[in-house]
C-alpha cells in the first residue's frame, strides 16, 4: 500500500511541476547524468577526452599521418589507397612516409569532372558491387553512333577509335557501267538487184556499220587495305574490278532482204570482171534468182583491271582527311569480232553469175587486245558529317599499252561436181596480207575519278553509292582494225577462174592500228567493312 501511495505522489509532482524547473541549472554536487523528465531532455556535458586516443590523421606529437580510404575494387574486396592531407603551411615530411598525390578526377567531354561511386566500401555505407560512373548531363562516357568517327585523335589524324584504331578493311561493289562501243566500216549492205549493194549507188543502204555493240555492262569490284602501325598514317590499298563479257550480234538473211552484199573498195584497176570493178564494189552473198543465204556478225568484249598503292596521310581534321596514293595500275581491254556469211545456190540458176559453187561458208575474224602497265599517283579522302560521308578518289597512271591484233579467216566451198575445198582467208582477211598476229607498244595515260556517298550503318560497316569514270587514252578495237581496201586479185575465189588479173604492188588489206580513247563509266553500289 505504501508503494502505491508513493508512486502516485511522484506522478502528481511530475505533472504539476513547471517545465522550466526541470531545465534549470542544478546545484553544484547534483548528479550530472540526470535524465529529462517526461521526454524533456536535459543538457549532458561530453565526457572528458581520453588522453590515449589520437584523432584520425594526426600524430600525438608530430605531423599529420596519411589516412587510409577505400576506392572501388573487385566485388567485396576493397583496395586501400594512400592519400596525403594538404601540406599548405606545413613543413615537408622528411625521413617518414612518402607523399602520394591523389589521382586526378576522370574528365567527361567538355572538361567536366565525373563522379565515381565507391564499390566494396568496408563501412557498409555504400552497397557493394558494380556502380557505373555518372557524368554531368547524363553522359555515360561512350561515343554514340551519331559521331561515327569514333574519337578523332588530333595527334595521329586518325578517323578510328582512339586506342583501338581500325587496322584493315575490305570492300565489295556491284558495277553498273557503260562502255564506249566499237566503230566499224560498212560491212553488210542491201539494195535493189541492179545496184549490187555497192555503197553510194542507187538505193543501197548499210545494214551493219558504224557504232556497234551494247554499251551496258554488269560487273564487280573488290578492294582491301591495311594500316601499318598506329594512327592510320601509312598503309597499302588494292582494288580489282571486272565486267561480264558483252556480246553483241547481228544477223540478216534473204528472207528479210532479197539481196545481201558485203561492200569493199577495190584498189586493183586491172580487174575486168562484170561483177567486180575498180573503186567501190561489193561481193554478192545472195540475191534474187541466184542464191539464198545470210550474214551474221558477233562482237565479244571484255575489260578488267587492278591497282595496288602505297597510301599515306596528308592532312585532315576531326571530320575530314586527305591521303596520297602512289602505286601500280593494270588494265586489259579485249575485243573479238567474227563475220560469217553462208549461201546456197538456187538450182537452175545461171552458173556464170559469180563463182560457180553450189554452197559455201566464208569467215573473217578480228581479235584485239590492249594491255596497260604503268605507275600511278593520286589522292583519296573522306568528309564526314554524322553518319554520312563523301569519299572522293582521283588517280592518273602513266605507262605503256601493249596492243595486239590477231586476224584470221577461211572459206569452205562446195562445187558443182561435189568436191569441197578449204582455203585460208575470207573476204576481208587474206593470206600473205593481213592474216597473222601483229603488235605494237604505245605510251598511254589512264585517269580514273570516283565519288561515293556513304552511310555508316554500324561502327564497322559502311554502305555507299557512287559514280566512277575510267579512261584509256589509246586502244585498238575489234571493228576499227578492219581494212576494207582490197586488192580483189588477192582474195581467194572472188574473181572468176582464169581472169588473169595481175596483183598490184601495194599489199592490201593490212591490219589497221587505228587507236582511239576507250572509256567506261557508271554507277557503283557497295559496302566497306573495317576491323
Amino acid at each position: 500500500m505504501r508503494r502505491i501511495l508513493l508512486g502516485g505522489l511522484g506522478i502528481a509532482l511530475g505533472v504539476f511541476t513547471p517545465p522550466a524547473l526541470a531545465q534549470q541549472p542544478q546545484p553544484v554536487g547534483t548528479n550530472p547524468n540526470r535524465v529529462a523528465t517526461l521526454g524533456r531532455p536535459s543538457a549532458i556535458p561530453d565526457p572528458p577526452p581520453d588522453p590515449d586516443i589520437t584523432q584520425t590523421g594526426l600524430f600525438r606529437n608530430g605531423p599529420a599521418r596519411p589516412t587510409t580510404t577505400y576506392a572501388p575494387g573487385t566485388f567485396g574486396a576493397p583496395t586501400p589507397v594512400i592519400s596525403q592531407p594538404p601540406t599548405v603551411g606545413m613543413p615537408p615530411v622528411t625521413g617518414g612516409m612518402p607523399m602520394v598525390q591523389p589521382p586526378p578526377p576522370r574528365l567527361a567531354p567538355g572538361g567536366l569532372p565525373s563522379v565515381i561511386e565507391s564499390r566494396g566500401d568496408p563501412t557498409g555505407r555504400v552497397p557493394g558491387g558494380y556502380v557505373p560512373s555518372v557524368a554531368p548531363g547524363g553522359y555515360d562516357g561512350s561515343l554514340g553512333m551519331e559521331n561515327p568517327l569514333y574519337g578523332y585523335d588530333p595527334g595521329t589524324a586518325a578517323l578510328g577509335r582512339v586506342g583501338s584504331m581500325r587496322k584493315g578493311w575490305v570492300s565489295a561493289e556491284q558495277l553498273m557501267w557503260w562502255s564506249r562501243s566499237t566503230s566499224m566500216p560498212p560491212l553488210v549492205t542491201t539494195s535493189s538487184p541492179q545496184f549490187n549493194g555497192i555503197v553510194g549507188q542507187g538505193d543501197t543502204r548499210v545494214l551493219l556499220g558504224g557504232s556497234f555493240g551494247d554499251t551496258y555492262r554488269i560487273g564487280g569490284r573488290v578492294g582491301a587495305g591495311y594500316w601499318f602501325g598506329g594512327g592510320e598514317l601509312h598503309g597499302v590499298d588494292a582494288r580489282l574490278f571486272w565486267v561480264a563479257p558483252m556480246t553483241a550480234s547481228f544477223s540478216a538473211s534473204t528472207a528479210q532482204f532479197p539481196l545481201l552484199a558485203r561492200p569493199f573498195f577495190n584498189i586493183n584497176p586491172g580487174v575486168t570482171s562484170p561483177n567486180v570493178g575498180f573503186g567501190q564494189s561489193a561481193e554478192i552473198v545472195a540475191g534474187p534468182g541466184v542464191a539464198t543465204g545470210n550474214v551474221a556478225a558477233v562482237l565479244k568484249s571484255t575489260v578488267w583491271g587492278a591497282e595496288a598503292n602505297y597510301r599515306r596521310y596528308l592532312l585532315g581534321g576531326p571530320t575530314a582527311r586527305l591521303d596520297s596514293l602512289v602505286g601500280y595500275r593494270f588494265l586489259n581491254v579485249r575485243d573479238q569480232l567474227t563475220i560469217t556469211e553462208q549461201f546456197t545456190r538456187i538450182p537452175g540458176s545461171d552458173p556464170n553469175i559469180g563463182v560457180p559453187v553450189m554452197s559455201g561458208t566464208v569467215t573473217d575474224s578480228f581479235r584485239t587486245e590492249n594491255t596497260f602497265h604503268g605507275g600511278q599517283f593520286g589522292v583519296t579522302g573522306t568528309l564526314q558529317r554524322g553518319r554520312w560521308s563523301l569519299d572522293p578518289r582521283a588517280t592518273i597512271a602513266f605507262g605503256t599499252v601493249h596492243q595486239e591484233i590477231e586476224i584470221n579467216g577461211g572459206q569452205m566451198l562446195t562445187f558443182a561436181d561435189g568436191t569441197t575445198t578449204t582455203t585460208a582467208g575470207g573476204l576481208l582477211t587474206v593470206q600473205g596480207a593481213n592474216i597473222g598476229r601483229f603488235s605494237q607498244d604505245k605510251f598511254a595515260v589512264v585517269p580514273e575519278v570516283g565519288l561515293n556517298v556513304g552511310w555508316q550503318a554500324t561502327e564497322r560497316l559502311k554502305l555507299f553509292v557512287g559514280y566512277n569514270f575510267l579512261y584509256l587514252s589509246d586502244a585498238v578495237r575489234g571493228g576499227e582494225v578492219v581494212d576494207t581496201r582490197l586488192d580483189a586479185a588477192r582474195v581467194p575465189n572472188l574473181l572468176p577462174p582464169g581472169s588473169g588479173t595481175p596483183l598490184v604492188d601495194v599489199v592490201r588489206p593490212q591490219p589497221q592500228f587505228s587507236t582511239n580513247g576507250y572509256s567506261i563509266q557508271g554507277i557503283t553500289f557497295g559496302l566497306v567493312y573495317r576491323w
